[in-house]
């Protein structure tokens, strides 16, 4: 059974929830290497008190605002409009609100803010963060139904900061994560679930859609084996030379994120603190775990407490419902312009 309305608007809540929550779980933890995170109990059943030590409890990163950012243009324009998205990302740099951004982002964000134009500005070939990833559920939510939109959306949205296709892969291939939480009646097998991916990971990205192919593989793995592995998928060795913990590319950050949903498909908290103990950049990989968690479960599924105490969850929700309605209205006018052009026949 397709879901009812009121069951797609909770989808939209927990999606933008599940991501600024895994957020600010992960935030206070970037860049600590595994091996001292085995001394910390619970890391995903409350938020750090002072996170980095200058911040409010709760307090989420440069991902949900990106995420947040990428919605507010597609309901202003009531569709994905590079012009319109690079505005409002461009807005986030001037502002200086935006929370931590890796190097190339916040090289990027200033070049739009100076005026470059909007396909021109991204980080160049063979830069692969992760940072891409979370516009993916804005994308995922309001083009849920068609794969040839996303894989475009997801395509403009990952161009304003970055110009590799591998990027625009992973986002496309999140997207269709996040889409099936609301499209999908019957739960998919492991690698019904990686295909489906895999198909929009494919037109930007033959080799990102074929290591979603592998994953479900690595299901059967001991988990401490196969998120070992995980971090090394398409990552040049000079880049993981030094790194402890997930390394700042997308492609190992996606997979991880996803193994850890397929993995404990039904625990938020779980599947979040088993991210969270990979290190590194774990906090990207977090957000996308609570996003795709909270898109296929609904908010119920959220640990109350963490719903209560994410900074800014009036916010969330408030940009959530805007998205939804957006994505109605643009259903509805569709629906009467089909009955305009094809009117039932009188009896």
């Amino acid at each position: 059974m397709s879901l009812t309305p009121a069951e797609r608007q909770d989808r939209f809540h927990a999606a933008f929830l599940g991501l600024a929550i895994g957020d600010a779980l992960g935030f206070p933890l970037r860049g600590v290497p595994p091996a001292s995170l085995t001394r910390l109990p619970g890391l995903a059943e409350d938020f750090a008190p002072r996170p980095r030590g200058k911040f409010a409890k709760g307090q989420f990163s440069d991902d949900t605002q990106l995420m947040l950012a990428a919605a507010e243009s597609v309901i202003r324009e009531n569709k994905v409009d590079g012009r319109s998205a690079a505005a409002h990302l461009a807005w986030l740099w001037q502002e200086g609100i935006i929370l931590q951004p890796p190097k190339q982002l916040a090289e990027a964000l200033q070049k739009l803010a100076q005026g470059t134009p909007w396909m021109s500005a991204g980080a160049p070939l063979g830069v692969k963060c992760p940072s891409v990833l979370s516009r993916g559920v804005v994308v995922g939510l309001f083009e849920s139904k068609s794969r040839v939109r996303i894989r475009h959306d997801a395509g403009v949205l990952t161009v304003l900061t970055h110009k590799d296709p591998t990027c625009a892969a992973a986002a496309a291939a999140f997207a269709q994560a996040i889409a099936l939480g609301l499209t999908t009646s019957e739960p998919l097998t492991p690698a019904e679930f990686c295909e489906e991916l895999a198909l929009s990971a494919a037109a930007h990205d033959k080799e990102l859609a074929e290591e979603l192919r592998h994953l479900p593989r690595l299901l059967t793995w001991d988990p401490a084996r196969a998120l070992a592995q995980l971090r090394k998928v398409s990552v040049p060795p000079s880049q993981l030379k030094g790194v402890d913990g997930l390394p700042p590319h997308v492609v190992p950050v996606l997979l991880t994120a996803l193994y850890a949903t397929l993995k404990v498909p039904h625990d938020f908290r779980q599947a979040v603190e088993l991210v969270l103990r990979c290190g590194g950049e774990a906090d990207v990989a977090a957000a996308c775990t609570g996003a795709l968690v909270g898109a296929h479960l609904g908010t119920a599924a959220i640990p109350a407490r963490l719903r209560k105490n994410v900074l800014y969850a009036d916010t969330l929700l408030d940009t959530a419902d805007r998205l939804f309605q957006a994505r109605q209205v643009r259903e509805t006018l569709a629906t009467a312009l089909a009955q305009q052009h094809h009117p039932k026949r009188r009896r």
